[in-house]
């Protein structure tokens, strides 16, 4: 059997929702995508499965696949900038600097850099590997992370809620309103604290790593208001 033209493998597994993988970089910003799964190679090899791409469209033709199944991609600027101020009497030349991080071609967490921008390496892999393995986001999905998001129902602390909007998604954030009360209650440190925490309660902004969020909240509670992305 020819593997270069019309080659399907045995045992494909097609049922259920399809992944998609990246198959060559992007064209005109589009990223070229194909379905993936597992199979057997062929009558010969029927031991171990393998991971197959069909390269067709139509699963006339399935590649190997041992490319990356999420792409990432992580950007690194760093900058010096002068400070003056007469007033105390400073004049320095500060180190600054911001990088991102984008999962599957999509720009999820953004941070700033510090005086030693390289040992912030660390905390970028730290947050893309556990990125990588939230709950909410299927990134082999061909529905964009800002549309899985988007009216999604949560827990903020203990209140219902829903996210609101992914338009803070580049940030690494969503937002969120509560569902079935007017605003969320007082941040659980304010209250510890005896203080008002000072921010706008109807709508707040929270990463997504934040373990104030619990994001499987099947059941509806209330009105639910209609997202957007």
């Amino acid at each position: 059997m020819d593997r270069n033209d019309g080659y399907v493998p045995d045992g494909l597994h097609l049922d259920g929702r399809p992944h998609f993988v990246e198959i060559a970089p992007p064209r005109n910003g589009q990223s070229v995508l194909a379905r993936e799964t597992f199979g057997l190679a062929d009558r010969r090899n029927r031991e171990n499965q393998r991971q197959w791409v069909d390269v067709s469209g139509n699963g006339t033709h399935w590649s190997q696949f041992d490319g990356h199944r999420i792409q990432v991609d992580i950007e690194f600027h760093t900058t010096n900038r002068r400070e003056v101020n007469d007033w105390k009497g400073r004049d320095e030349i500060r180190a600054e600097g911001t990088w991102t991080l984008a999962l599957a071609r999509q720009q999820v967490w953004e941070g700033f850099l510090h005086r030693s921008p390289l040992d912030q390496l660390l905390e970028v892999r730290r947050i893309a590997l556990l990125l990588q393995g939230h709950d909410a986001i299927n990134w082999r999905d061909a529905t964009s992370v800002a549309e899985q998001l988007a009216g999604r129902r949560v827990y903020y602390q203990r209140t219902p809620a829903v996210v609101s909007s992914a338009s803070v998604l580049s940030q690494g954030c969503v937002m969120l309103k509560p569902v079935g009360v007017a605003e969320f209650p007082a941040h659980i440190s304010s209250i510890d604290k005896g203080e008002e925490d000072g921010w706008d309660r109807d709508e707040v902004k929270v990463d997504l790593l934040s373990s104030d969020v619990w994001w499987w909240r099947d059941k509806p509670a209330g009105d639910e208001e209609t997202p957007h992305a």
